[in-house]
């Protein structure tokens, strides 16, 4: 009897895979490997792939490797590049991020990298094509996991978070988001992250270097960001970093949802108490360690979503780009049209990921009273 043969995980084949795929010399660098075993490791023993999982897992490591590659090429004897400055947006995700994101996305003098973009760093094909790419993946994603289109909406001329490009050194929390993958997220844990940020800069210079003029700033979200601002900080010196803030309650419970959502994509077995327990302590330490003061620019979700125009106003006061009378145009447009609003309502409840909702208010007191959530 045949059949086909299981798609290996194995690193070093996906290694060899990736050189060949981009007609890579002999010593041509790829880095952060190391990751790369421990990740694939967790897969094969923890994640309990589908069939469907497991080719788009492949796909997806394979392609992070590829870009490694396309970017030691891109920027090898080029010289520095002028930086423009780097704004970050972050905090616990579900917490009006995305919303925050796509309003200053529409200031004329803010750049914003889009989807298509994120996903195909230093690749040689035309715009044209990487945008058909982007958009089959979109279209292939959804169809994987139909909840995700009422949770968080994909469009490769959107603003997108930059774990697309921190990803591709096989050091990001978004593979904890996507697989049960409990010893890598161990692992994780105690990795530094400068090298990390530093690749994240790399690909960014080279995604800015087709731009014919430089913006004013350039904007980048990720939630992941709250966890590692101190590396952050080192790699990119003197950005503004701006959080978003929301009861914890709904945050983790939105979050829980949208991972049981990323999870069925690649696996027939998810299970709701492992989600709530990969959830629950890792969201509620980030936020023990979160104080009002500081550098950071502090948002509240409740804030941004009654009087969006103010806050963002706000924002771009705080780094130097205010708002003109085109950009607030724009994003009055961009507001009247409910692009911001799913087209299905996102239900969900913490008790069903096994998350006692009055014993994280307490754990979470001094936070909440803090920032008013």
């Amino acid at each position: 009897m045949t059949g086909i043969a299981t798609p290996t995980l194995e690193a070093g084949r996906l290694v060899d895979e990736a050189r060949l795929a981009a007609g890579a010399e002999p010593g041509e660098p790829l880095r952060f490997l190391d990751g790369l075993g421990v990740l694939t490791t967790a897969l094969e023993e923890e994640a309990r792939l589908s069939e469907r999982g497991r080719a788009g897992t492949r796909a997806a490591l394979l392609g992070a490797l590829v870009t490694q590659l396309r970017v030691a090429r891109a920027v090898k004897g080029r010289p520095p590049v002028a930086r423009p400055r780097a704004v970050f947006i972050t905090g616990l995700l579900r917490t009006g991020t995305t919303f925050l994101h796509n309003l200053l996305a529409q200031h004329p003098d803010l750049r914003a990298p889009r989807l298509w973009e994120l996903m195909s760093v230093a690749d040689p094909r035309p715009p044209r094509e990487r945008i058909r790419g982007c958009a089959a993946y979109v279209e292939e994603y959804y169809r994987a996991a139909p909840d995700f289109r009422a949770i968080h909406p994909l469009d490769p001329q959107l603003p997108e978070e930059c774990h697309r490009l921190t990803a591709n050194s096989f050091r990001h929390f978004i593979y904890g988001l996507r697989y049960n993958v409990p010893s890598y997220m161990d692992w994780l844990d105690q990795q530094p992250m400068a090298a990390a940020y530093h690749f994240h800069q790399l690909q960014l210079d080279c995604l800015l270097s087709a731009d014919p003029e430089p913006a004013a700033a350039v904007v980048l979200k990720c939630p992941s960001h709250l966890w590692h601002l101190d590396d952050l900080d080192r790699v990119y010196p003197g950005a503004t970093v701006i959080r978003l803030h929301r009861d914890p309650k709904v945050a983790i419970g939105s979050v829980c949802s949208l991972t049981a959502a990323v999870r069925s994509a690649r696996s027939d077995d998810v299970s709701p108490s492992e989600i709530g327990a990969h959830w629950l302590d890792r969201a509620a330490r980030a936020l023990e360690a979160t104080h009002p003061g500081g550098a950071p620019i502090d948002v509240r979700y409740a804030d941004l979503v009654a009087d969006p125009l103010r806050v963002v106003a706000g924002v771009c006061e705080r780094i130097g780009v205010p708002v003109t009378v085109a950009a607030r145009d724009r994003m009055t447009r961009y507001l009247a049209a409910g692009a911001d609003k799913p087209a299905t309502t996102h239900r969900y409840r913490l008790g069903d990921f096994g998350i006692d909702g009055d014993r994280l208010d307490r754990r979470l007191a001094a936070y909440r009273a803090a920032f008013d959530v």
